[in-house]
This record gives C-alpha cells, sequence and structure tokens, in this order.
C-alpha cells in the first residue's frame, strides 16, 4: 500500500503491523545477476514457494514454477480462487515473502534488491493503517517514504485525497473512516507517488459499484499515463472491462495467460430468452439437453446451451404464441473460466502421460 522503497521498520505502536516492509541486502533468487527484457515491467522465471506446517511439518507448495512476463504499459490481470497463489506471488514481488526457488526481476531490477521497488506502489488485500492519523496526514507520511519533500508530499497528498473521494474527510482520522473508505485511501497511498508499476491486491474489495466505477477510472487513468498495471480479482466484469491480458493461476500452476477475450472464446457459449409471464410451457424431446428453464422474479426464463438451435427455439416459441421479451447472450462467470482452464489443463496433462 506504500511505497517500497525502504528497508526501514515502520511498525506502528499498539501492535499494529507495518503497511509495507521491504527487505533488503538479503538475496532471494540465489543469482546475482540477472537479465531482464526493458520491454518487461515484470519477469519470472521458476518462481516456487514452499510452506512447512508448524506442527506436522508437512510441506506444501504455494506457487510452483511459476513463468510470467508482464509487459510495460499494460493492466494485467492475475486471477484464480482462494488459495491459488496470487497474493504468494505479489508479496514475492514486493520483498514481503522469500521465494524458495526461482527468480524474478521488477523494472529491470531483481527482486532481493530495494532498487526493484522505489518504482513500484503496493496496495494489499488486507492493508494495515495507522489508525490515529488523519487521511491527508497519512498520505503525506507515505508520500515522505518514497522521497518527496515536505510541500509536494502535502500537495500530492490533498490531491490523491480528492481524486478518491474523500477530499471532505481531510482531517478525519482514520479510526473513523469505514471499510470502503479506507480502500480508497489505501489505493491513493499506492499510488500517490506516481509509480511505474502498480500492484494492487484486489483493489475492489469492500468497495459499493460506485466506489468500484472510480477505481476503474483510475486504473484505466493510470495505464493513459504509461503505467504498468498488475492486480488480482475475483471481479468478471472490471477485469474484463481493464485488462489487456490475464493469467488464470491454479493450485500455485500457472495455467493460461490471454486476452479476456480468448478466455470467453473458451467456454460453452449461452443465452438466456426471457418469456412473458410466469409460463407453464412443457419443453419439447427434441430440445433435450439444449434448453434449461430458469424462472425468477415472476417471469419464466429459457436459458439455450446450444446457441445454434436458437432460431429454431425461436420458432417453436412463436408457434406457441409464447411473447419473447428479451434474448440475451449470457457471460461465462469467472468460475466457469476457472473451470475451463483447470480441464483444460487436466486434459493436456492425461494426453501427455499417454504420450510417455
Amino acid at each position: 500500500m506504500v511505497p517500497l522503497d525502504t528497508n526501514q521498520d515502520t511498525r506502528p505502536s499498539g501492535g499494529m503491523q507495518p503497511l509495507a516492509r521491504a527487505a533488503a541486502g538479503r538475496p532471494t533468487t540465489g543469482r546475482t545477476a540477472v537479465e531482464s527484457s526493458p520491454e518487461l515491467a515484470v519477469s519470472i522465471r521458476g518462481l516456487t514457494k514452499s510452506y512447512r506446517h508448524p506442527w506436522t511439518q508437512k510441506l506444501t507448495r504455494g506457487l510452483e514454477g511459476l513463468d510470467l512476463d508482464v509487459r510495460r504499459g499494460e493492466v494485467f490481470g492475475y486471477l484464480g480462487p482462494n488459495g491459488a497463489g496470487k497474493t504468494t506471488t505479489l508479496k514475492i514481488l514486493t520483498g514481503l515473502l522469500k521465494p524458495t526457488s526461482g527468480w524474478a526481476t521488477v523494472l529491470g531490477e531483481p527482486i532481493d534488491r530495494v532498487e526493484s521497488r522505489r518504482r513500484v506502489g503496493f496496495l494489499p488485500e488486507h492493508p494495515y493503517f495507522y489508525d490515529s492519523l488523519t487521511g491527508v496526514e497519512y498520505l503525506e507520511f507515505v508520500a515522505r517514504l518514497s522521497g518527496m519533500h515536505a510541500a509536494d508530499a502535502t500537495r500530492a497528498a490533498r490531491a490523491w485525497l480528492s481524486k478518491v473521494g474523500l477530499g471532505e474527510r481531510e482531517r478525519q482520522v482514520l479510526r473513523k473512516y469505514s471499510k470502503g473508505m479506507l480502500q480508497r485511501l489505501g489505493l491513493a497511498a499506492a499510488m500517490v507517488h506516481e509509480p511505474e508499476l502498480l500492484i494492487l491486491d484486489e483493489p475492489m474489495s469492500g468497495l459499493d459499484p460506485f466506489g468500484r466505477r472510480d477505481v476503474r477510472d483510475l486504473i484505466l487513468e493510470q495505464r493513459q499515463r504509461g503505467t504498468t498495471v498488475l492486480f488480482s480479482s475475483h471481479i468478471l466484469p472490471d477485469v474484463e472491462a481493464l485488462c489487456d491480458r490475464v493469467a488464470i493461476l491454479l493450485e500455485g500452476r500457472l495455467e493460461r495467460v490471454a486476452t479476456v477475450g480468448e478466455l470467453m472464446d473458451g467456454c460453452a457459449p449461452a443465452v438466456e430468452v426471457r418469456l412473458e409471464g410466469n409460463r407453464l410451457l412443457e419443453i419439447p424431446g427434441r430440445f433435450a439437453g439444449v434448453l434449461e428453464r430458469m424462472d425468477a422474479g415472476g417471469t419464466t426464463g429459457l436459458r439455450v446451451t446450444v446457441p445454434d438451435r436458437l432460431q429454431e427455439i425461436l420458432g417453436w416459441l412463436l408457434a406457441e404464441h409464447v411473447t419473447v421479451h428479451s434474448v440475451t447472450p449470457l457471460r461465462p462467470s469467472l468460475e466457469q473460466l476457472f473451470m475451463a482452464a483447470a480441464e483444460q489443463s487436466a486434459f493436456h496433462a492425461q494426453t501427455v502421460r499417454r504420450m510417455a
């Protein structure tokens, strides 16, 4: 949530944890020199993270052999169910976790160097705050940590507080902020020093629809000024509206990197036909496995799972003198995208085993 450019312990009093503490001077990759293309904001090769249970000593893989590139200037979505390894990846890139093996570079610098985090803004999934500060004081503090002079820090703090819709609460202490307000403040803290790379872990979490719209606008604004944005999310419409490319992670393994359009093409299409009233219709046997009834809100809906037969189904409804209110293509859910990626991965693994 703060610019990751310091190796000092900034732990708040009262047991609060530090917002971001950059680890410096500790090699994390086992490599002394890592080459990275100047066209890449993030480059990851063979990144692995293992956890050992403190009681059973059982070893669990959080990440397994991750290879991933994020180009400069793009908005990159990082998708996966809970426990897939998304947060683990982002914490390794920001120096908050040490990888078990593999290497990565951020803006051309190996992740074991403080320099890799000087031009990065980070919003963690569960940010912590100095709740005795006001909004503007907190942003001033974050801006000063990034190296800004006092006058510039104050100016930037007030500007960003207004940008995220908190300008009228400039002097309100953070303990009185709601969850959504704190999420907005955390986003402002990640951008107050105008980073070259934004790493956002679930940035829409806790926001109402208006807040999500504002965050989308801010991310698009950052892309226009050339900032690279890497963010994780469970909200497919936000991913679809923002991302140039997305990566799907399942059980610590990268399953696919593609555009949102390519992901949609990989899922089975469907169409919803909404009818007038709550009609009792007997679906003919010839539409078995093609047509499903889905009633809701006092109206009758039909789900067409084979869109090529839509015209035939509409002809049947007209012959039955049924009024059709709407015909709507259905967008696959994020769960369906995950399942499609998992099935594709399982099929590929099975094919490889047969060929071996």
